[in-house]
This record gives C-alpha cells, sequence and structure tokens, in this order.
C-alpha cells in the first residue's frame, strides 16, 4: 500500500489462488502519517511467481458541520464529522477526535465504524459577543517520524525523533531498512508523546530504506537515503569476515533488495539431536519471526540460500555471484 508491505493484522497470509488463478483478501487501511495525507492510495499485490497487478482507492476527505451556524452563549450546538478514522476492533489503533471552540477545549469523541460521529456541545461563556468562532476538529493518536540527516552512508549517526503520541509509552522498535537502530536500554514516549533516540545506520546498499518506529503496536514512517562511501579512487576498502554474525545483519543486502527467500542449513554433527535434527530454517518475511529457527550465520559453515533474481552482492566481506533459485553458499 503505497510502497509499505502490508502485515498482520492489517491483513493475513497467506493469499491463496483458487482454480481460476483469482483470490479475494480482506484489508485494513492502517491509520498512519502516509495514509491521512493521501488522497488516493496505490496497492500492488505480487504474486510468488513475480507477477504484479495494481489498483487504486480514493480516500473520503474530513469534513465537520454544524447544524446552526449561529448560536447563542450557553446554548447547545451539533457538530457533524464524516471521513474520519473508523472504529475497527480488529485494528492496533485507535482514534479519538477532540473538538475546540476557539481556543477552548470542548470534547472528545470517538467515530463510529464509518468514520462519522456527532457529538452535541455548548457555547462557553467566554466567547465574546458578538464574534465569530472557528470550530477544530483534531484526531489524536496520528504519530510523524523524522530523521536528521536524511541522507548519508552506512555508519551515519542519525537522530530519529516522533511526536504526537500517547504520553509514557514504550517503544519496541526504530529500524532503519529491517535492520534496529533501538538503544539496549528501554525508552518511552515523553509528557509531550515524543521520543528523540541517536542510533548508526547500519550496514545497508545504496538506495532508500524506510524508516519505521512503533509503539504499542501502533507505526510510524519516513526515509533514509543509504549513499556510497567517500573512498579515494587508489584505496581499496578492507572487508574483514566477522566469525558468525546475526542472519538479519549478515543478509541486509538481500533482504533490503527484497531477493532473498529463505536460507537452509543441515549441521551433520548434531542430525541426531531432536527436535529438528539440526535442520535450521531462516526466513526474512516477519510472518516467519517465531518459525525462524536460525540464529547465527557461522564462518566455514554450509548454507542452501534461495533468491528470486540472479544478484552479484557482498556477503560478510566477499563478493558471491547469486542465481536464481537455490545457491550453495560457504559462509
Amino acid at each position: 500500500m503505497s510502497g509499505n508491505t502490508l502485515q498482520s493484522p492489517y491483513i493475513t497470509y497467506p493469499i491463496d489462488l483458487d482454480d481460476g488463478g483469482s483470490w479475494v483478501a480482506e484489508l485494513i487501511i492502517e491509520g498512519n502519517s502516509i495514509t491521512f495525507s493521501a488522497a488516493s492510495l496505490q496497492f500492488v499485490a505480487k504474486d510468488t511467481g513475480g507477477v504484479t497487478a495494481t489498483a487504486s482507492v480514493n480516500m473520503v476527505s474530513r469534513k465537520i458541520s454544524i447544524d446552526d451556524p449561529e448560536s447563542r452563549i450557553g446554548t447547545t450546538a451539533k457538530l457533524n464529522g464524516v471521513g474520519f478514522p473508523a472504529t475497527n476492533v480488529t485494528s492496533l489503533k485507535s482514534f479519538w477526535v477532540t473538538i475546540q471552540y476557539g481556543s477552548n477545549n470542548l470534547t472528545s469523541v470517538t467515530p463510529d465504524t464509518d468514520g462519522e460521529f456527532e457529538v452535541g456541545f455548548v457555547v462557553p461563556t467566554a466567547a465574546v459577543i458578538p464574534s465569530t468562532n472557528t470550530i477544530t476538529a483534531t484526531i489524536l493518536g496520528i504519530t510523524s517520524t523524522s530523521i536528521a540527516p536524511t541522507s548519508g552512508p552506512s555508519g551515519t549517526t542519525v537522530t530519529v525523533t516522533r511526536t504526537n503520541f500517547r504520553t509514557f509509552r514504550t517503544i519496541s522498535e526504530v529500524t532503519i531498512g529491517v535492520l534496529s537502530i533501538l538503544p539496549l536500554s528501554s525508552t518511552t514516549t515523553d509528557k509531550d508523546g515524543s521520543f528523540t533516540i541517536t542510533g548508526v545506520v547500519p550496514g545497508l546498499p545504496p538506495g532508500t530504506r524506510r524508516v519505521e518506529s512503533t509503539i504499542g503496536g501502533v507505526k510510524s514512517f519516513t526515509s533514509f537515503k543509504v549513499t556510497e562511501h567517500d573512498v579515494p579512487s587508489s584505496a581499496t576498502p578492507a572487508l574483514t569476515p566477522a566469525p558468525s554474525v546475526d542472519p538479519a545483519a549478515g543478509l541486509a543486502p538481500l533482504i533490503a533488495d527484497e531477493n532473498l527467500v529463505r536460507v537452509w542449513h543441515f549441521d551433520p554433527s548434531a542430525q541426531d539431536t531432536s527436535p529438528s535434527f539440526w535442520c535450521a530454517l531462516y526466513d526474512p518475511r516477519p510472518i516467519f519471526a517465531l518459525a525462524n529457527t536460525m540464529t547465527r550465520l557461522t564462518v566455514g559453515k554450509f548454507y542452501w540460500m534461495a533468491v528470486n533474481e540472479d544478484q552479484t552482492v557482498t556477503l560478510n566481506g566477499k563478493e558471491r555471484v547469486l542465481f536464481a533459485g537455490w545457491n550453495p553458499v560457504s559462509w
């Protein structure tokens, strides 16, 4: 959806095709800084054979209206809203709307399952007579993420800032690409619902990568452009292989290009050890996070790696030529 891969609970995988090659999937349009600012959203569906199709949906504009544009102090008026975030019990997010009359906070309301609301309010006694006052409906729960600087090579120190969230909530994830830059110590939002962290851009190939932060299941996005390192033409950078590495970090160039399908490893020395009899799996898709049993890639060990397309890539300091399908790789 608009360049972001949908995940549970906003959609359920796998999506199977019927005998005629058709399929149906129900999805929730996630409320975030991207969807709230969009006039339309584009959807791209891609099957395991690499075939894609696109569709788009126009977003309903947010509007409020008042039943009587003129009233006296102390009288009750009715406000109606349409096009606001719909209540959905299966979604991770909940949104509510605060109503202001001029600078006076009046009330808050939760939109219904159609994104509409109707609320009555009393014209404040602080209103000047005569006067024209603006009624404002503000969605709470909309978050935004920014990063500074917005580009640089791997190893660049960056500052990630997120605003407009609930106060004193634990930050569970901050990633660039697929790799975390969240500090080891626990971090929470402050009294204003904001946070700022400093981290280092992980080892990723050049390209624009998504920056994603998650608090209580609520996500917000921005982007960071990974650039080439400035290396003198006469210099050859030394790449020192690591004895072992986490699969997500070691295979980051393949994962970032969405080319890695799956990795298998078999250890003959432990083939009598249950329950795995030492077959280990790593699949980069989030839905396989709990199924993955491969925790490290180790120098000298042998792996089978499946990729979607031919690619020449540097893994653990060595240039590898991979072909579409399964490839034997000695790490």
